[in-house]
């Protein structure tokens, strides 16, 4: 990076950490469109607005900083803004034309993003080296049909947004007892400790039974304006019913907790004053790693999630999938150019940067199979469950609410020392499927 363009990134990195939104000045042309990997051959300065969560603005700067010392022929001005994942839609879509030209967000927000025409496509050489390098669910996750063609509208970054098991070394002694949710409770029961897993109140995580049959799903029609038109779902059928047996068989194990959530799984690990923890074992995600690691020390262990028992078959639980994904904006003056810096932010080196600077899960495949990264025991674990998980996108809208309470009358029949009937189980089903319908 040459003097000049150092001096306005310094300045315009100074200006963003005291709050400000910086944003690059916005012509009218019309979002979405194709970006192969042009450039700026007018010798002017190229300004580039990024935006990415808090933790990630000194690594973004950093790989920044790399990018414009690797292409010393032209002159950048990079302004960085901070923007959580989770809110990213709201901030943006309230006015597109002076968003940045790349921000990062969450799969599951693509489709709403591409409505909104916040994302160029990405097309050509870039297309290319994007589905050959990352992993078949991360391009799939980045990857909208329109029309009835699949197209490319992001870069993959991140993969390791699902929940797999936590456990205690020194109440499973036999990798033989993390095999089986019947021998995992079982072992617990026998030790006088809880397996937690929070199915209760939310869907994300009861979805992992219903999609350990590869048979069971929904389907979502789209219009041009990603506006669902016909919404399908078979979890009313015999095989979901199946399902729903299984579930009351394990909610109704006394060493089952399904009213559960992060506070109450760090509360149950934590040891009490005479050095017990209630939990054996727990469901969760890399959120709570470093914590559980404190609380657990070297009995700390990590594994993908257990098979269950329906309608007598061994079937492998499989949650969702969440990808971490960077877009180009589709009213960027800069397509050509945010694209290149894009692919550059998410590519194999910066992937393996983020992961030994935050510990974040690649996509990349390079990277993925690097001795480093397999040896880590959390993310190794992450991308052994992400082969098992469907990808968090295109996903019902009216999904997620009926899912939540669909087995609370199971619970509360349980704490009334009561048992729910299949045909109770059946009306459930039901009453979910014509909720999601459309």
């Amino acid at each position: 990076m040459n003097v000049y363009s150092k001096l306005i990134a310094s300045v315009l990195c100074l200006s963003c950490l005291c709050g400000s939104f910086a944003a690059c000045a916005r012509g009218s042309s019309q979002g979405n469109g194709t970006v192969n990997n042009g450039g700026n051959a007018t010798g002017n300065p190229i300004s580039l607005t990024i935006w990415g969560a808090q933790e990630d603005q000194q690594m973004l700067k950093e790989m920044c900083d790399a990018y414009a010392m690797e292409n010393p022929d032209k002159t950048y001005q990079f302004r960085f803004g901070v923007l959580g994942e989770g809110n990213s839609s709201d901030k943006i879509l309230n006015d597109v034309e002076a968003g940045p030209d790349i921000f990062a967000f969450p799969s599951d927000r693509i489709n709403t993003f591409y409505a909104g025409g916040a994302l160029a496509r990405i097309g050509g050489d870039l297309e290319s080296q994007v589905k050959a390098n990352n992993s078949e669910g991360s391009v799939e996750a980045a990857t909208i049909r329109v029309n009835g063609e699949d197209h490319l509208y992001a870069f993959p970054v991140t993969g390791d947004n699902c929940y797999f098991l936590y456990y205690d070394k020194s109440v499973f002694k036999n990798p033989e007892d993390l095999q089986s949710m019947d021998r995992l409770l079982d072992v617990a029961e026998s030790a006088g400790k809880k397996v937690h897993f929070k199915i209760n109140d939310d869907g994300w995580y009861l979805a992992s039974f219903f999609f350990a049959d590869e048979d069971l799903g929904y389907d979502v029609t789209y219009n041009d304006r990603m506006v669902e038109e016909k919404v399908e779902i078979n979890f009313d059928s015999e095989d979901g019913l199946d399902v729903m047996k299984a579930i009351r068989h394990y909610v109704n194990r006394d060493g089952f907790v399904a009213q559960t959530d992060d506070s109450k799984i760090i509360a149950a690990f934590t040891p009490d004053s005479s050095g017990k923890r209630e939990c054996a074992a727990a469901v969760s995600g890399t959120w709570n790693a470093a914590t559980i690691k404190r609380l657990l020390g070297d009995n700390m262990g990590v594994c993908i999630l257990p098979t269950v028992k329906i309608d007598g078959e061994d079937v492998r639980l499989s949650g969702f999938m969440g990808y971490k994904l960077m877009g180009v904006n589709g009213y960027s003056q800069n397509k050509g150019e945010a694209a290149k810096l894009a692919a550059y932010l998410t590519n194999e080196q910066n992937q393996l940067k983020r992961f030994r600077t935050r510990g974040l899960g690649p996509t990349n495949k390079k990277v993925s199979a690097l001795p480093e990264v397999m040896n880590d025991p959390i993310i190794s674990t992450v991308l052994e469950q992400a082969a098992y998980n469907r990808s968090q996108k295109d996903v019902p809208s009216a999904f997620w609410t009926p899912m939540a309470s669909l087995i609370t009358p199971i619970l509360t029949a349980k704490a009334e020392g009561k048992t729910v009937s299949d045909q109770q189980l059946q009306e459930y089903l039901n009453a979910l499927c014509k909720q999601i319908r459309k």
